[in-house]
């Protein structure tokens, strides 16, 4: 049996006062190279009960934490006042629900992966810290972290530390990637290490020499596999993580 994939997503509550149905959302970009990598991507839908989690963790191999920024439009019945500095106020009720899964997944060994927020969110629940200030308030020395070009299209470089997990999954020690941020990781919490960089010294990816596989991304690979083939590596080596961790609960 191929491992089963959970997938974190956004959830809008619905606007007051009108009829508009609530709803989930995650991007096809994540559930296609689960597919393509034979493992069976689920939507885990956002909800805040720590039971429930367990359970669904219980059913499957790995879990993904998708991006986005989970900011809610005005009027949503989450709402969000001014410029929220931290995930949490961006969306409180998906930071709560990705953090009991975050939470689980490290206590359990589950394989983990997370882009962009996700990364930020696994940073952040492992103990980490993000930036006081966002990208566009500070000098990234020409670096573009939120670029205005298609996102299967890769923007700047970035370095990878020598003997490092991504950098052996990808076989090359730097690589252009695309971006899509203004929040960043600076400390990358317990258990985690950062193992790479833009030029400027941004983070753009943390990972565990301690878990099974928990590696976050600040960039997209998902949505550049297609036209950049080297980036599916990495969905390949999770999801074969997931298959051994779905044959040990056997064991």
């Amino acid at each position: 049996m191929d491992p089963v994939i959970g997938i974190s997503c956004f959830c809008n509550l619905g606007k007051r006062g009108t009829s508009e149905t609530p709803y989930y959302r995650v991007s096809r970009n994540y559930i296609e190279p689960i597919i393509k990598c034979e493992g069976i991507p689920f939507i885990v839908p956002v909800f805040i009960n720590e039971s429930l989690s367990e359970k669904i963790l219980n059913s499957i191999d790995g879990l993904v934490m998708s991006g986005g920024c989970g900011d809610s439009d005005a009027g949503d019945r989450i709402e969000v006042k001014g410029r929220p500095r931290t995930l949490r106020g961006q969306n409180e009720y998906r930071y709560v629900a990705d953090k009991y899964l975050i939470e689980i997944a490290l206590k359990r060994n589950i394989p983990l992966l997370g882009m962009c927020r996700g990364m930020q969110m696994i940073c952040e629940i492992a103990g980490g810290k993000l930036g006081d200030k966002f990208l566009d308030e500070i000098d990234t020395g020409g670096v573009l972290h939120r670029q205005e070009s298609s996102g299967n299209f890769p923007t700047h470089m970035i370095n990878l530390e020598d003997g490092s997990q991504l950098q052996k999954i990808l076989g090359v020690k730097e690589i252009k990637v695309n971006s899509f941020h203004n929040q960043f990781c600076v400390e990358p919490g317990k258990n985690f290490i950062a193992s790479a960089w833009a030029k400027n010294k941004i983070v753009e990816a943390i990972e565990s020499p301690i878990y099974r596989f928990a590696l976050g991304l600040q960039f997209h690979p998902e949505m550049m596999f297609n036209d950049y083939p080297v980036f599916i590596k990495i969905f390949k080596v999770f999801v074969d993580r997931c298959r051994e961790y779905k044959n040990s609960k056997k064991s």
